[in-house]
């Protein structure tokens, strides 16, 4: 089993831009907002809007409560889709990963969330993990046409519903098993949390994340720091396998994160078109 990361979700560009922000509040629930739908399918009937998504927490009828005015009834790139656990990508450099991934290999997500206290944003944000798929199925679509895209469980996946809008993308669905989760309270990137992803332990007094002695580094040879972690995880990447005996512990350890993050239940779901 491998663990990969995707970063998924609003950003700081999509807050300032347009005020899209996804709220995490101060019991760890969140809501997830999916970024903007490119400007080409902005009259697609079959792309929802975000003002279509529902609430999973509970606290407002749909996505587009949280959101400005103006923005709610944008066409939306529901990606990852918690509903039927699907996650998809076009063929790209940033997500030429997705190419690896393997049934048994294990998926997670990763979203800037914004401390909302339930009346308001306070101003803080930081990266969660939000949820994982056990992955079940990788399937590539060459931007033809495909009775794969009758499933049911696939026609919910954004990047399926580009395809019925008559794009010739190429792209990549990863589908999850029933044991995928979308995490009933958001998991937030700790300095042990970040350790356990990179194998390694965190040196509070450097700020450094080390393994046997040694100071991990990124690509580039410059040491992890967890400031930087936006950066280090722009990329779909693998960090940790079980073929590594290391690593054991450190998968371990997310796991048991991961479980008691819990596992939210999906809301009423509306029909896919």
């Amino acid at each position: 089993m491998r663990l990969y990361v995707a970063n998924v979700g609003v950003n700081s560009s999509d807050a300032r831009a347009r005020g899209l922000r996804s709220p995490v509040f101060p019991d760890g629930t969140f809501e997830f907002v999916p970024i903007k739908e490119a400007a080409r399918f902005a009259r697609a009937p079959g792309i929802q809007r975000y003002e279509d998504l529902p609430s999973w927490t509970g606290r407002y009828r749909n996505i587009g409560e949280i959101l400005p005015t103006r923005v709610r009834a944008y066409r939306a790139h529901a990606d990852p889709e918690f509903g039927t656990f699907t996650y998809g990508d076009v063929t790209s450099p940033r997500a030429s990963a997705l190419r690896r991934i393997e049934p048994g290999d294990s998926l997670w997500f990763l979203a800037r969330l914004w401390s909302h206290d339930g009346n308001g944003w306070t101003g803080r944000s930081a990266f969660y993990f939000v949820g994982y798929l056990d992955v079940e199925d990788n399937i590539a679509f060459d931007g033809l046409r495909s009775a794969a895209v009758l499933s049911p469980r696939l026609g919910a996946n954004a990047h399926v519903r580009r395809l019925r809008a008559g794009s010739s993308e190429r792209f990549r669905v990863i589908a999850g098993s029933s044991v995928s989760a979308r995490f009933a309270r958001a998991l937030e990137i700790t300095p042990i949390v970040a350790a356990h992803l990179f194998g390694g332990t965190y040196d509070t007094a450097s700020g450094n994340f080390t393994a046997d002695g040694q100071v991990l580094t990124n690509r580039n040879g410059k040491p992890r720091r967890l400031e930087r972690f936006g950066s280090i995880t722009r990329t779909i990447q693998c960090f940790l396998t079980d073929a590594v005996v290391e690593h054991a512990p450190h998968l371990s350890a997310l796991g048991a994160l991961a479980k008691a993050s819990g596992k939210a239940k999906a809301p009423a779901l509306a029909p896919i078109p």
